[in-house]
């Protein structure tokens, strides 16, 4: 006596393929459309639109209640006289449960998660263990169920976490903010999501992810996504996760700190290490937690002897505070971040080719923001109503955002290329605010160089200050001028300064 029947069976399977893809990716309509068939709503189609909390697309709520009702249905089915299923039909059915155990205890997981990010009891799971064990266990089973509650628990908090760090920090409705969102999935769960949940939930943090992309279009958000969505450790007898997922971000911003403070900050110091180190330090690499990330900004800018130590942390994730011979462990994933073509740095030597290939074992690159708007200005509105949201509060930034965009086409047209990126339409915002007017950066820089060099009573200092200004805002580092100009990044430093 089987389980299900064939077409049952099919759409069960497409039911069940929905816990091991990409949400982010085309293939979740393909299988939407398979479980729900004519009575799925056309207006879900455009997918990455929507935030997948429970009931924001309507398929998402109808797909949960249909998994309800199959997950009782073949529980039911197994108490038949004489029912023995085949091992592809557990297989299928714990599949099916497992997706329902995750929509129905959605919602509860969600509201906690947000309405009090530090905490870490969680306990909804008594709830969640007694439906498990009561959904896995059928009398006369003769396989065991794939999963385990303490484990599926954690990961069902984690693609929650994921979920809503993505949906919160990357924003916009076309296919490549979509896409960027499909490759930061990606780079939390690996693009086998069965195989995390077997192997490799505990073991991501090994590899490191580098993000590039031009200034302006948000790495350190797409890091921050990364790491607040890390797996973590849950311990069913106290209900508790092992950390806050609020403490698994550790920003350094190493372009803003002099060379001497880089290894300091990074790895530690004991008393006496150098001249000022009164005390001992503990680096971000000491105090980053198991299931923390340290999100390295402007990964190109540090010093060729920093290189070095990194990479051994890289290689064997050992590392020393300075003056100390104590080997400590980094515990932690090392995410980080750059604008500059490394590959070009390695081949001018100004970057080593091993730490390069350290760093790119998973690479995930941001979208300017031309391409995210692409001349769209549904697009654009969503952006500036995001802007002149933070400035203005909600109810006046409905009333100021038509007027903006307006304003943007008809005096900036829409092809507009935004070289800032998010940071300068959200300059624009500000100007359009206060002056009712905006001038791009570059227009008013080559207005100063231009009339900076028909004047005779300015120095070469302060010609060149202009100049690498403009270059600065052009190439977005000060080692990119450096190489472009033929200077020393320090000498470029000074004059930005």
């Amino acid at each position: 006596m089987a389980m299900f029947t064939a077409q049952e069976g099919a759409r069960l399977e497409a039911l069940g393929r929905l816990n091991f893809i990409n949400p982010f990716a085309p293939e979740r309509i393909k299988l939407e459309e398979t479980i729900l068939g004519s009575s799925r709503p056309a207006s879900d189609d455009v997918w990455n639109m929507h935030s997948g909390s429970n009931g924001t697309r309507a398929a998402v709520q109808a797909i949960g209640e249909l998994a309800t009702h199959w997950a009782k249905e073949l529980r039911k089915r197994t108490g038949r006289t004489g029912f023995s299923a085949t091992p592809a039909e557990d297989k299928l059915y714990d599949a099916v449960v497992i997706y329902h155990l995750f929509e129905k205890y959605r919602q509860p997981m969600t509201e906690r998660m947000v309405q009090f990010p530090d905490e870490t009891e969680y306990p909804v799971y008594r709830d969640f263990a007694r439906d498990f064990l009561e959904l896995a266990a059928y009398p006369g089973r003769k396989t065991s169920f794939r999963y385990e509650p303490e484990r599926s628990f954690a990961i069902f908090f984690q693609i929650h976490r994921a979920f809503h760090h993505i949906f919160s920090f990357i924003v916009g409705g076309t296919l490549a903010a979509g896409g960027l969102r499909a490759a930061i999935w990606q780079s939390i769960f690996s693009h086998d999501i069965d195989r995390y949940f077997r192997v490799l939930y505990d073991k991501m943090n090994g590899i490191t992810t580098l993000i590039t992309g031009e200034s302006g279009t948000g790495k350190e958000l797409v890091a921050r996504a990364i790491a607040l969505s890390q797996y973590i450790p849950f311990d069913a007898k106290t209900c508790r996760f092992a950390y806050p997922y609020t403490a698994c971000f550790l920003p350094v911003q190493l372009s803003a700190m002099p060379q001497t403070m880089i290894e300091s900050e990074l790895f530690g110091h004991r008393k006496g290490a150098f001249t000022g180190a009164t005390g001992d330090r503990i680096g971000y690499f000491e105090g980053c937690v198991e299931s923390g990330s340290v999100f390295l900004d402007e990964i190109g800018e540090i010093p060729p002897e920093t290189q070095v130590k990194l990479l051994r942390v890289l290689q064997s994730r050992k590392f020393q505070r300075l003056g100390d011979n104590r080997l400590l462990e980094f515990r932690g994933k090392i995410i980080a971040a750059t604008n500059r073509d490394l590959g070009e740095a390695c081949r001018t030597k100004t970057f080593r080719n091993d730490l390069y290939y350290r760093l790119c074992a998973d690479t995930v690159s941001t979208v300017p923001l031309r391409e995210l708007v692409s001349g769209d200005d549904r697009e654009l509105e969503h952006f500036v109503a995001i802007l002149s949201e933070r400035i203005l509060g909600h109810q006046e930034a409905a009333r100021f955002t038509p007027e903006a965009v307006r304003w943007i086409r008809r005096h900036l047209g829409a092809s507009y290329p935004w070289p800032g990126n998010v940071r300068e339409l959200e300059q624009c915002v500000r100007n359009l605010v206060i002056r009712g007017e905006y001038t791009p950066a570059a227009t008013q820089e080559t207005g100063e160089l231009e009339t900076a060099l028909d004047r005779t009573d300015l120095t070469w200092e302060e010609l060149l200050r202009l100049y690498l200004r403009r270059g600065y805002n052009r190439l977005g580092s000060c080692q990119a001028v450096a190489e472009f100009a033929g200077l020393d990044r320090r000498t470029v430093k000074k004059y930005l300064s």
